[in-house]
């Protein structure tokens, strides 16, 4: 492996981490064929040589599937492209990217923009196939298996718990904004009330005084002081 791969975030250490690459690809094609599917276990040399292990087909419907039993290193996006380039040339419907292990995050991203193409990962692959017992045999399953769909994301639940996070801190940032822009629209419109209030009360004034001036009358002059009594200095007359 090439330094350039990156770790496994969990490393499995089960009965399915322990089997050989060619009894891990046989259990996804028995899986797949008790779903109705027509399993093609050795593509033709084109299909070989493009990377394809098993070639799926149902009806209309065709799916190459190429398995990486991996369970040091996450399977990177390059792997997502390169099948999406397969498509076309292989006349396939879907496709899908199987590990034991994990994906990078890229590689899921990648896959996301692409309905045609869908990932399974180790924790989706052991739900789809069910236990395994330490032969290598997988155990009878039972009605309450669950059955496989094909998934476009293999994101887990802390990164689902992550995003909710961000989406409820994003939502009160907004919220405290928006109250924030409401204060100031409330602060303007008081300012400006205000303003107009006076403005009218000074037109009022200066028009009292008009109107006197029209009418020829002087506006009354302030009252002024009422004289004390006068003080004699000289006594009687």
């Amino acid at each position: 492996m090439s330094a350039a791969f990156k770790p496994v975030r969990h490393r499995y250490e089960d009965a399915l981490s322990r089997l050989s690459w060619r009894d891990f690809q046989q259990h996804i094609a028995v899986h797949f064929e008790g779903l109705g599917y027509s399993v093609d276990r050795s593509p033709s040399s084109e299909g070989a040589s493009r990377g394809i292990d098993l070639v799926l087909v149902r009806g209309e419907e065709t799916i190459v599937a190429t398995c990486r039993h991996w369970t040091a290193f996450q399977v990177p996006h390059t792997d997502v492209h390169h099948l999406i380039g397969q498509l076309p040339q292989l006349g396939a419907t879907g496709a899908l990217l199987i590990t034991s292990g994990e994906f990078t995050r890229e590689a899921v991203d990648a896959a996301a923009r692409f309905r045609h193409v869908r990932l399974v990962d180790g924790r989706a692959l052991r739900a789809m196939l069910g236990p395994i017992d330490a032969e290598g045999e997988p155990y009878p399953s039972s009605p309450e298996a669950p059955s496989w769909t094909p998934v476009s994301s293999t994101r887990n639940t802390a990164e689902r718990t992550v995003d909710r996070r961000e989406g409820s801190r994003m939502a009160a940032i907004a919220a405290v904004a928006a109250a924030l822009v409401m204060a100031v629209a409330m602060l303007t419109l008081y300012t400006w009330y205000i303003r107009q209030i006076h403005t009218a009360q000074v037109r009022g004034v200066a028009g009292t005084d008009e109107v006197y001036r029209h009418a020829g009358v002087a506006p009354a002059p302030p009252p002024l002081a009422t004289p004390g009594p006068a003080t004699g200095t000289g006594g009687e007359p």
